[in-house]
């Protein structure tokens, strides 16, 4: 069985195919309406061409993905910290 699938995606209004992994279709849809969203977003905020609307898009979930980024590196900086903790708790516990 093929595990490849051919899709046709509808980006800001111009199609593209793609072959991609089936099970990655409904990644490929849901990126396809998040991005769709934002350009009509954008559209019904300001007047401009169509790149633009692309360009701001793209600017917006490139921050969303920086930011995840961040949180996420955040957020091991924090785990390694508790795990110190833990470790010096244990250690001047032992000293008792």
């Amino acid at each position: 069985m093929d595990s490849k699938l051919n899709i046709r995606l509808n980006i800001a209004g111009k199609s593209y195919p793609l072959s991609i992994e089936r099970e990655k279709e409904e990644k490929y849809r849901r990126a396809e309406k998040e991005i769709n969203d934002l350009v009509t977003k954008f559209r019904s905020r300001f007047r401009a061409e169509s790149e633009d609307y692309l360009a701001m898009t793209a600017l917006q979930i490139s921050l969303a993905n920086v930011e995840l980024e961040m949180s996420r590196s955040l957020g091991e900086d924090i785990d390694a910290l508790v795990d110190i903790d833990k470790e010096l708790d244990e250690y001047l516990s032992s000293l008792k």
